[in-house]
C-alpha cells in the first residue's frame, strides 16, 4: 500500500520507507515492496483501471498522477492533483494499492465538496473527529458523500415516476374494463369488476437501486465511520416503504439508468446520482467476491478543479452584485494562424469595473524565489499568465481594478496581510497585496486566497466558514477601495 497527499513531491532514501509530520502537506507512507518506478498519468489509469469513475475531459489525459522514479538509488515521489484510491497492477502483474489524500483537512474537501453541489450550509454528513480514530478511505469517502449531497438535493423534485398499466379489481370501473379478466373472474357478477388503468407510479428499479446504495453506506459506515446518511433518513424511510425484495442486479441498475423517465427533464439530475450508485454497488459486489483481488477498482477527483468551482461559487454566493464569470473564453489573432485563446478561471464585473483571478491549487507557504532563478511558491508562468489576462482587460472598455492568483494557503497569512499582526520577528515579510500593478496605481495584483493554516483533523466547516468570510472581506475591500 502506498499513502500520500496530492501534491507532494520528495526523495526517499533506498532504506526509508516512511516519511511523516505533524501537518498532512507532507505525508508519505509505503511498503518497501511498493517503492518502484511508476508513472501513472489519468490516461494509464483509465487503461489500467476497470471500474472506475473519472474524469471525461481528454485533454487532461497528460495529467500526472503519481510517479516514483529510481535516480542513484534514491526515489523520487511527487503527486499530481488528484485525490482518490486505485488499485495499480504494473508491468509485472503485481498489484499496488495507491490511496492519495487531501493534503488538507478532510473537512475542507467536504467544504468544497458541498459547494460543488450548490450546498451552502455550515454542515456536513461528515464527522471529521469522528474519523480521526480511524482511516478514511477516500475513494469510499467521495462516492458517498457526492451521492448522499446530489440524492438529496434532486429528491426535492421527488422520484422519476412514468405511466405504466394497472389492474384493478373493485366495485367501481379505474380506466378501461379488461373482457378477459372480466368473462373469467366477474360473471356471474359478484360485485367487482376487472378493470385496466394507466396511472403514474415511481419507478421500481430506480427505488431499489437507491435504497441498495444507501443500505451499502449504512453498514459500511457502521463497520468503519464512513460517512452518516442522517441527512437523508426521510429520503431512506420512503425508499424502504416501496423497495421490491427482488435482487438489485446488473441488469436492474441498467434499467434504472436507461429508464424513459430520466429524459424528462425535471427528472434528468437522475441520472448522474445513479451512476454514483452504481459505484457504490459495483464496488461493494467487488469486495464481497472471493475473487476480488483478480478485479481492479478506482475513483479519482481533480481536486484543482474542485477547489476553482469552489472558489466560484463562493463568489457568487457571498457577492451576488458582481456578475462572476467561469472561464470567460476570449480568442486573440483570429485571422492570423497563431491565434490563441485566454481564459481566465474567474472574470468579476459590476457596472464598468472588473477583477480576473486564476485559482491555483499549489502550495503557497510564501516562499520567495532566489537569484537562481527560481520563483519560490509562486510558478513563473503563473504569474505571466495572470498578467496577460489582466493586460487584456485593462485594454478594453470595462475598467480593470484588481487581479491575481488565489490559492488554498499553507503558510501563516495574516501579517502578511497586515504587517500590525506580525511579531516582531516578522516585520520582513513581504505584503501579498500590491498596491500597484505595473507601476499602475489605480489597479491592485494581490495573492490571496482562503487561509488553511491551522486547519486540521479537530476543525469544524464553521471553522472554515471564518476562513472564507475573511477572504470575501478582503475582495469586497479591494472592490469598495476602486469607486
Amino acid at each position: 500500500m502506498i499513502q500520500t497527499v496530492d501534491n507532494f513531491q520528495g526523495i526517499l532514501k533506498e532504506d526509508i520507507t516512511k516519511l511523516n509530520s505533524d501537518s498532512l502537506s507532507w505525508y508519505f507512507t509505503a511498503n518497501k515492496s511498493d517503492i518502484k518506478n511508476i508513472n501513472i498519468t489519468l490516461e494509464a489509469f483509465k487503461k489500467n483501471t476497470n471500474n472506475h469513475l473519472h474524469p471525461d475531459n481528454k485533454k487532461d489525459e497528460d495529467d500526472l498522477i503519481i510517479s516514483i522514479n529510481n535516480i542513484n538509488n534514491d526515489n523520487s515521489i511527487k503527486v499530481g492533483n488528484y485525490i482518490g484510491k486505485f488499485n495499480w497492477t504494473d508491468g509485472t502483474k503485481n498489484r499496488i494499492d495507491i490511496n492519495i489524500k487531501s493534503r488538507f483537512s478532510d473537512i475542507f474537501l467536504a467544504r468544497m465538496l458541498n459547494f460543488a453541489n450548490d450546498v451552502y450550509l455550515d454542515t456536513s454528513v461528515f464527522d471529521a473527529k469522528e474519523n480521526k480514530k480511524n482511516s478514511l478511505d477516500y475513494s469510499k469517502f467521495i462516492i458517498y458523500y457526492m451521492f448522499i449531497q446530489k440524492l438529496e438535493k434532486v429528491f426535492l423534485l421527488g422520484l422519476p415516476k412514468a405511466y405504466r398499466s394497472v389492474n384493478n379489481h373493485e366495485m367501481k370501473v379505474k380506466g378501461k374494463i379488461d373482457i378477459n379478466k372480466f368473462i373469467k373472474y366477474d360473471i356471474p357478477f359478484k360485485g367487482k369488476i376487472s378493470s385496466t388503468s394507466r396511472e403514474q407510479k415511481e419507478i421500481q428499479e430506480i427505488i431499489d437501486v437507491l435504497y441498495k446504495a444507501i443500505s451499502i453506506i449504512d453498514k459500511q459506515s457502521n463497520d468503519n465511520n464512513v460517512i452518516s446518511t442522517k441527512n437523508i433518513a426521510h429520503i431512506k424511510t420512503h425508499l424502504k416503504q416501496h423497495k421490491s425484495n427482488r435482487y438489485v442486479s446488473n441488469e436492474t441498475i441498467s434499467k434504472a439508468i436507461k429508464s424513459k423517465a430520466l429524459q424528462n427533464p425535471i427528472f434528468s439530475p437522475y441520472k448522474e446520482v445513479l451512476k454514483y450508485a452504481k459505484l457504490i454497488i459495483n464496488a461493494n459486489n467487488l469486495e464481497e467476491k472471493k475473487d476480488a483481488d483478480k478485479e481492479t477498482f478506482g475513483f479519482l477527483v481533480n481536486v484543482a478543479e474542485l477547489f476553482e468551482i469552489y472558489l466560484v461559487k463562493l463568489l457568487k454566493h457571498r457577492m451576488p452584485d458582481w456578475k462572476v464569470i467561469h472561464e470567460e473564453e476570449t480568442e486573440l489573432y483570429t485571422s492570423n494562424f497563431y491565434q490563441r485563446g485566454i481564459k481566465p478561471d474567474i472574470v468579476m464585473k459590476k457596472d464598468n469595473k472588473v477583477m480576473v483571478f486564476d485559482a491555483k491549487y499549489k502550495k503557497m507557504n510564501f516562499q520567495k524565489g532566489g537569484g537562481d532563478g527560481k520563483y519560490g511558491d509562486l510558478d513563473r508562468s503563473d504569474f505571466f499568465q495572470i498578467n496577460t489576462y489582466m493586460s487584456y482587460y485593462n485594454n478594453q472598455s470595462d475598467t480593470l481594478i484588481a487581479g491575481g492568483l488565489l490559492y488554498p494557503i499553507d503558510g501563516e497569512f495574516d501579517c502578511r496581510f497586515n504587517e500590525e499582526n506580525c511579531e516582531e520577528d516578522y516585520k520582513d515579510y513581504k505584503k501579498v497585496h500590491s498596491d500597484s500593478w505595473l507601476e499602475n496605481d489605480d489597479v491592485k495584483f494581490i495573492v490571496d486566497g482562503i487561509d488553511l493554516f491551522g486547519i486540521n483533523s479537530e476543525s469544524e466547516i464553521s471553522d472554515i466558514k471564518v476562513k472564507e468570510d475573511n477572504f470575501i472581506k478582503r475582495i469586497k475591500q479591494i472592490s469598495e477601495e476602486s469607486s
